[in-house]
C-alpha cells in the first residue's frame, strides 16, 4: 500500500479515538475546544491521546517511547505548552468563583461567574523560569522549593521535584488536573484540617517527606481545632470589628485555603523583581521581596496587610474569599503608620503543632 495513504487512514484513525476525559472542566488537557495542541492535525486533533502520545504501544506501558518526550518535567515545558508564563497571572480577587456555582471562591479566571477554559487562562502558574528558579533567599529558603528542595518525594534524574508530585497530566479526579483533593475555603463542619485541602495537607502533616522540617510538618496541625485551638487554620470568625459582610459559600468557622496565601510553583514578586520566599503569593500588590516575615516587622506588615486593612484605613477597600474587610480595631500597631510587627501580638513560633503563627493566629493582648 503506498506510504502516504497508510499515514492518512492512521491520522483518521486516531482522530477518532475519544479525548481524555469526558469532563473537561476536569481536564484542562483534554478538551476538544482549549486542550492540548502540540502539533496541528487534520482532522482536528485538539485534546486527543496523540497530543502527548504519538507513537503506537501499550498506553499502560508508562515509558518514554510512548510519548513525545521524556517522562518528566521537560515534558510540560519542551513542546512550549507551560514554558511560558500566562498574561494572566497572577490572579485577583475578582477572578474567584462566585457563590452558585461548583467550588465557588476557587482561584478560576471566569466571565460572569463562568469559569473559562484555555491555557492562557491558567493565571496561578508562574511560568517554567519561576518554577526551576535555584535562588535561595538571604534567609536561607528556596524561592521554589517544591522544585529544588531535595527532600521532594518524585524527583527527575537532575534532582528536579517533578510536577507529577502535585498533577496527573490525565485530571479525571479534581480540578486543575491535580492527583488529591484541593477545593474552594472549607472547614466549619470539621474539627480536624479540611479534607478539601487534602493535597497540601497530605504532604504538610506527619505522613510528609521524611527530611521535612516541623514548621512544614506541622501545618496540617495549625489547621485542627482540636489540637490549635479556635483560630486554627485562619479561621474565619463572624466579627463585624473586621467584615463587613460574607458571600453565602463562606461559613463561620471555615479555615483560609492555602491559595489564599501561597503559590506552590514558586514566587517571582508581585512587581515581578522580587520574589517571595515561604511559595508566599504574588496576588497582592505589597508581596514582593517578603523573604523574612518572621523577623522583618516590615515585611511582616506588608503581608498581613495585603488582605487586613489598618484601622486608620479605609473600610471595605480590601476582600477575601470575597468577604469584604473592614478596618482593623483601633488598637496599638494597627495603624498604618505604625512599625510594630503584627507578630509581636499574634505569633510567630513553629516550634509545636499548637503555636501560634499565621497558620494559627494568637488573638493578641
Amino acid at each position: 500500500m503506498n506510504p502516504a495513504r497508510v499515514m492518512v487512514i492512521l491520522i483518521l484513525a486516531l482522530s477518532a479515538l475519544p479525548t481524555i476525559a469526558q469532563t473537561p472542566e476536569f481536564d484542562p488537557h483534554g478538551d476538544p475546544q482549549t486542550g492540548v495542541l502540540r502539533v496541528v492535525m487534520d482532522p482536528p486533533t485538539r485534546g486527543q491521546c496523540i497530543q502527548c502520545h504519538p507513537q503506537h504501544g501499550d498506553p499502560i506501558e508508562a515509558n518514554a517511547r510512548l510519548l513525545f518526550a521524556t517522562n518528566d518535567n521537560g515534558l510540560c515545558f519542551s513542546s512550549g505548552c507551560h514554558s511560558a508564563r500566562p498574561s494572566t497571572y497572577p490572579l485577583r480577587e475578582s477572578d474567584r468563583l462566585p457563590d452558585g456555582v461548583p467550588n465557588a471562591g476557587y482561584f478560576e479566571m471566569n466571565s460572569g461567574g463562568q469559569r473559562r477554559a484555555g491555557l492562557d487562562l491558567r493565571g496561578r502558574w508562574p511560568g517554567e523560569h519561576t518554577y526551576r528558579d535555584p535562588a535561595v533567599t538571604p534567609s536561607g529558603h528556596y524561592v521554589s522549593p517544591h522544585a529544588q528542595d531535595p527532600d521532594m518525594p518524585g524527583r527527575d534524574a537532575g534532582g528536579e521535584g517533578l510536577c507529577l508530585n502535585c498533577h496527573d497530566p490525565h485530571g479525571t479526579v479534581t480540578l486543575d488536573v491535580l492527583k488529591a483533593t484541593y477545593g474552594g475555603i472549607s472547614g466549619h463542619s470539621e474539627t480536624r484540617a479540611p479534607a478539601a485541602y487534602g493535597l497540601c495537607l497530605g504532604c504538610h502533616s506527619d505522613a510528609g517527606p521524611p527530611g521535612m522540617d516541623m514548621s512544614n510538618r506541622s501545618i496540617a496541625d495549625f489547621y485542627d481545632t482540636s489540637i490549635s485551638g479556635q483560630n486554627a487554620g485562619h479561621r474565619i470568625r463572624k466579627n463585624h470589628d473586621v467584615a463587613l459582610s460574607w458571600p453565602p459559600n463562606v461559613q463561620v468557622g471555615d479555615k483560609l485555603a492555602c491559595y489564599d496565601c501561597h503559590s506552590p510553583h514558586g514566587s517571582m514578586g508581585n512587581d515581578g523583581v522580587r520574589p517571595n520566599a515561604f511559595l508566599l503569593s504574588d496576588q497582592r500588590p505589597g508581596w514582593s521581596g517578603l523573604d523574612n516575615t518572621l523577623n522583618d516587622a516590615a515585611q511582616a506588615r506588608r503581608f498581613c496587610l495585603g488582605c487586613h486593612i489598618p484601622s486608620d484605613g479605609v473600610p471595605g477597600s480590601q476582600t477575601v474569599q470575597g468577604i469584604v474587610m473592614n478596618t482593623l480595631p483601633d488598637e496599638g500597631g494597627h495603624l498604618s503608620v505604625d512599625q510594630k510587627s503584627c507578630y509581636d501580638c499574634h505569633g510567630q513560633d513553629y516550634a509545636s503543632p499548637a503555636a501560634h503563627n499565621v497558620h494559627n493566629p494568637g488573638d493578641g493582648p
